[in-house]
């Protein structure tokens, strides 16, 4: 495929200093932003709300509270950042796979769909990142509380990943051994992480 023949130049191209100001991923970015947000805010507010039921202490978390809509801002911020430069790296994949195979741009277009409109990996995202929220509402509960020590909490057949980490004890202000401030450490994580006073 002779890609200098393509009449119009690409839009959301997979360099980022190709589209530095690409409309297209801008407008990926607001959509993913716009179409989360409020999943996430309410993910950390619910884990804020668990550390007050475990803990006993009640400081009156909501959704409107500062440090949880500061926590669901930062994650969304994250998460579509970390989306849309994995977004990048797919398409730019495609199109290698495309022109080695030498494919017309109609191939490559649907290379690209099949690619980036996978339903497995969706799920997989929001499935991590609903418990990420979560973990941290109540990381932040715990920091405002007082909260000295976490420990991480691997459930019955964690994997090779978590297994290990299972009863490790750090201060609140601490990683894990693993670099994690809290679960989940990977996609899929199933661990848990618990609060001392």
């Amino acid at each position: 495929m002779d890609w200098s023949l393509v009449p119009e130049p690409v839009k959301a191209a997979a360099s980022p200093l190709a589209n530095k100001d690409d409309d297209l991923w801008k407008a990926e970015e607001f959509d993913l932003t716009k179409a989360v947000i409020d999943a996430i805010t309410m993910l950390t507010t619910t884990g804020a709300q668990a550390g007050e039921l475990a803990s006993g202490i009640y400081i009156g978390v909501s959704s409107l509270s500062q440090t949880v809509l500061v926590a669901a801002r930062e994650q969304v911020a994250t998460l579509v950042s970390q989306v849309t430069e994995t977004n990048r790296k797919l398409i730019r994949e495609a199109i290698k796979q495309s022109i080695a195979r030498g494919e017309d741009v109609a191939g490559t277009i649907e290379r690209i769909k099949t690619v980036v409109n996978n339903p497995v990996r969706a799920e997989m995202i929001a499935q991590t990142e609903s418990v990420n929220a979560y973990r941290t509402g109540l990381k932040n509960f715990a920091v405002e509380t007082g909260a000295k020590t976490k420990a991480w909490e691997s459930l019955e057949g964690a994997c090779t990943t978590c297994k290990p980490l299972d009863g490790e004890v750090v201060e609140i202000g601490e990683k894990f051994s693993n670099g994690s401030d809290h679960p989940a450490a990977h996609p899929r994580c199933r661990c848990g992480v618990y609060y001392q006073y």
